[in-house]
């Protein structure tokens, strides 16, 4: 009997079918514009790119953009966007190759929680737990990001998978099952690390610290196998970062712990603090259309609060979520760790709907809830109104129109399936998510030009024709993602003189792509000498909010010119 005076029964396990419809449904909403939508600044065209200079250079244990040495985040993302872009032509392949690692790392992540709901609540549970999962807002969004967060939550949830295994023990004897969860949880907490340091590590200290000092079942810290655990967690994590700090001479330490660990921790690093409940105040966005069940999560928490699996639960959802409502640095993303939780609270609380809903404080929350979704479902195509008109782009196009149907399609059908929750209910939002999402990532985005001016850019130079090797500086617009487009070696200049002066020396295959604002001084610096204009972009620099145009500038002696054929890859 456990301490809590509640025995531990495990629910079941998840079936065939119903994992395969799940992953099917999930999938089918993460692959609109995993392909199609252009390489995104400032993270993911950094990550893409430092990727690409480990297959140019034969180098992977040392980090690099440029020649900037990027050590605040370990090596294993980079070595997952290498391999997945091998079938793709390696150094040379699209974007979309390089997203794989995340669209890979949802899909597990979905698996995985799906796999710890069916032994709490059972299969169809578990299902659904990983479709709520698949279909949020923030994680649907990380799966078309080539950066490290979805293959960490993914790593994050596989630990926590061997972990409630470990720590919650049916009563009895222990059952003839899988023998190796404690070394499959340090496996895992070492290839978080290798991901993205330790931040799943302390998710998972503060779950042990949660459940052990709720139960007082202090046997469970020995059953984790710390003494061989340290050594496999050893191997895969720290490895390369001993490698790297012999290498860089402990640079890499410093970077990674002084600054991009504990300098985010007592304020906003980077300029990326935050607001008073922070994540609590985005969470309605961030996990539609899951918001819908937030409130029926809340309440099965607090209703099943004294049973093992339940305790196991909080422990994993609450403290680290609480923790980075205080630490100083805050972006959406860090707390993505933990929404698979939250999804498993949302199952489980429309499992019991029928009783969680027969009480006050369920129903208050219930409802509470449902209005949440209501406002951040209408808040998706008002903010799509607004940020396309600050954008300058046109939003009464069929894509848009169409998107924008899709969200209230969602609003209608999740108000009339979820007043008197059901498993079948869910599953008709989420079909209607599908809609959304389709219309949304696969259409929508990718064609709204303004917020892609490096990519417009970027084809325009692929129509070049007159040499094999040309050169790139920019001037003015110095975003990432033009090294990812134009090559490592693209420059990015600050001043239009920079650029003038590059042009000058490169005057035979040299591209200027100059920002408007850096004109006047890209003039004055060519001294009357002729050049030609290729082209002009108008968009928006989305990391800096502000409209500009670029043109494309070579010498006016120079061979190239815009061909009519087929474009090229540079």
């Amino acid at each position: 009997m456990s301490p809590l005076g509640t025995a531990y029964q495990p629910a079941g396990k998840l079936g065939i079918g119903q994992a395969l419809l799940m992953l099917w449904l999930v999938a089918l909403v993460l692959y609109p514009g995993q392909w199609t939508m252009p390489v995104t600044d400032r993270d993911e065209a950094r990550y893409s790119q430092a990727a690409t200079q480990m297959m140019e250079t034969g180098d992977y244990i040392d980090i690099r953009f440029q020649e900037e040495p990027r050590y605040v985040k370990p090596a294993g993302i980079y070595w997952m966007q290498v391999v997945a872009t091998q079938p793709f032509g390696g150094p040379e392949a699209p974007i979309g190759a390089y997203r794989l690692p995340s669209y890979l790392g949802v899909i597990l992540t979905c698996l995985f929680t799906a796999m710890i709901g069916a032994r709490m609540f059972g299969g169809a549970a578990g299902a659904i737990a990983g479709g709520i999962l698949g279909f949020t807002m923030l994680a649907a969004a990380d799966a078309r990001m080539a950066k490290t967060d979805s293959m960490l939550m993914a790593a994050g949830t596989l630990s926590q998978l061997a972990l409630f295994h470990i720590l919650v023990q049916p009563k009895g004897a222990p059952p003839k099952e899988f023998r190796g969860w404690p070394l499959l949880f340090w496996f895992a907490s070492g290839l978080a690390v290798l991901i993205k340091g330790p931040i799943i590590t302390i998710m998972t200290v503060l779950t042990i610290l949660f459940y052990v000092g709720v139960t007082r079942d202090w046997h469970a810290l020995r059953r984790l196998r710390p003494l061989r655990g340290v050594v496999v967690f050893a191997a895969v994590g720290l490895t390369w970062v001993a490698l790297i700090s012999i290498q860089t001479n402990g640079e890499f330490l410093r970077e990674s712990v002084g600054h991009a660990l504990l300098g985010k921790v007592a304020e906003g690093d980077d300029d990326h603090g935050g607001w008073l409940l922070y994540h609590t105040s985005l969470l309605p966005v961030l996990f539609w259309p899951g918001t819908a069940l937030l409130g029926l999560g809340l309440a099965a928490a607090w209703m099943r609060r004294k049973e093992p699996a339940m305790v196991f639960l909080i422990g994993w959802a609450f403290p680290f979520f609480i923790l980075y409502e205080i630490v100083g640095t805050k972006l959406p993303h860090y707390v993505l760790p933990v929404y698979p939780a939250f999804a498993l609270l949302c199952a489980v609380g429309l499992r019991d709907a029928g009783e969680i809903l027969e009480g006050r404080l369920g129903k208050a929350l219930h409802w509470l809830a449902l209005a949440l979704f209501a406002l951040a479902t209408i808040a998706l195509p008002v903010a799509a109104y607004f940020g396309i008109s600050d954008l300058g782009g046109e939003f009464f196009t069929p894509w848009v129109l169409g998107m924008c149907a899709a969200a209230i399609l969602v609003l209608i059908v999740g108000l009339w399936t979820l007043r008197k929750p059901t498993f079948n209910g869910t599953a008709w939002t989420g079909l209607a998510a599908v809609v959304f999402y389709a219309l949304f990532a696969g259409g929508a985005v990718p064609r709204f030009d303004e917020m892609w001016p490096s990519n417009r850019a970027w084809q325009i130079a692929t129509r070049l024709e007159g040499c094999e090797d040309m050169r790139f500086v920019t001037a003015g617009y110095r975003e990432p993602s033009n090294v990812f487009y134009f090559g490592t070696d693209t420059v990015l200049a600050e001043t239009g003189a920079e650029a003038a002066r590059f042009l000058i020396d490169n005057g035979r295959c040299g591209v200027a792509i100059v920002e408007e604002r850096e004109m006047a001084s890209f003039t004055a610096a060519m001294q009357g000498r002729p050049i030609r204009v290729l082209g002009q972009v108008r968009g928006t620099n989305v990391s800096k909010g502000r409209d500009m145009t670029l043109t494309l500038i070579v010498m006016g002696t120079s061979p190239l010119r815009l061909g009519e054929g087929e474009p090229r890859r540079l």
